[in-house]
């Protein structure tokens, strides 16, 4: 987890978006690091569960969000949590549809999902990396499932910092241009003919990390 999913998920908060009786799925802890049920019970959040696939530090239930929905409901009650967030956890999931819809039902009527994953990042195999999702992705899930993807924290969380994706215009992925900040036209070409000859262009012109903070509510 990075500061600046941490920073997503306190301004979740400060958005009244993160409520008691939360599920974190992905709730392991990659060393020693808080994870959010920790997070939360700074918040004075007390009623939470950390879910994962094998037992580990910060693991109260070890479930495997992956198998198929229908079993799934059958041994996991729908609707428990106001809150469930999964964060850092679809990449490495070979059918990240059918996680985040497992997730989904464990939400109540009006409860919120906050998920986060990169859009832009190096392989990080734990102990494998599938996918990256962009945002139509996210837009098509909440069409699909009749949710309400909360425009104000539908974020980019890259080295600009947290920044909300422009529904209307956004088009492309975070970079140096589009964020205006390369001062003068001659210093981006000069510098993007120097990537291109070093054979290290793209280096100091997009972000080289980025990931995609949504929240959405169930109606």
């Amino acid at each position: 987890m990075t500061d600046l999913d941490v920073q997503w998920f306190k301004r979740c908060h400060a958005a009244g978006l993160v409520n008691d009786r939360l599920l974190e799925v992905g709730a392991a802890k990659v060393q020693g690091i808080p994870n959010l049920c920790e997070i939360a019970k700074g918040f004075g959040i007390q009623n939470v569960v950390g879910a994962d696939i094998a037992p580990h530090d910060g693991v109260d239930v070890v479930f495997d969000f992956g198998m198929a929905s229908r079993s799934f409901e059958e041994m996991w009650p729908a609707g428990t949590f106001s809150t469930v967030c999964i964060f850092n956890v679809l990449e490495h999931t070979f059918d990240p549809l059918t996680v985040l819809t497992n997730a989904l039902s464990c939400v109540s009527k009006g409860g919120r999902l906050l998920v986060v994953t990169p859009s832009v990042w190096p392989i990080h195999s734990y102990p494998y990396d599938f996918n990256r999702l962009l945002p139509d992705w996210y837009l098509e899930f909440s069409r699909r499932n009749n949710l309400t993807l909360v425009d104000r924290e539908f974020c980019w969380l890259s080295q600009f910092g947290i920044e909300t994706i422009d529904l209307k215009t956004e088009s492309s992925l975070p970079s140096y241009l589009s964020r205006g900040k390369v001062r003068r036209r001659s210093r981006y070409w000069i510098s993007r003919i120097s990537h291109k000859l070093l054979n290290t262009y793209g280096r100091s012109h997009w972000a080289t990390h980025s990931a995609i903070g949504a929240a959405f509510v169930r109606e």
